[in-house]
């Protein structure tokens, strides 16, 4: 969960899958938190966060299987949801990529 800045995880959470946790609820905290949010439904909200996610895990090497889709569909995201956002996700996990990188960044 994350909440003004803080995001907290379950402690007995598998090193992949609280990576993943953390990339999805990094990703509310940048691009939710502000006026987005209100602009959003919670389906957009949490597709757009399990996206970057997703994005973040597979870059690193991170296969999550079908979590990513999975959980998606439990919000009723769907292709117009992620066609929609693609901008959104795809800048969410560049800037984080960035950070857990910096060296690599192939826009530098």
């Amino acid at each position: 969960m994350s909440s003004g800045g803080r995001i907290e995880v379950l402690p007995n959470l598998e090193p992949a899958e609280r990576f993943s946790v953390l990339a999805h609820e990094l990703a509310h905290e940048l691009i939710h938190k502000g006026e987005r949010r209100k602009e959003t439904c919670r389906t957009v909200r949490e597709t757009e966060a399990e996206a970057v996610a997703f994005v973040v895990c597979h870059s690193i090497g991170l296969d999550t299987n079908t979590a990513a889709s999975d959980y998606i569909a439990l919000y009723q995201g769907d292709q117009t949801t992620l066609a929609e956002s693609l901008e959104v996700i795809q800048k969410t996990s560049a800037e984080i990529l960035r950070a857990i990188a910096p060296a690599q960044d192939p826009l530098r």
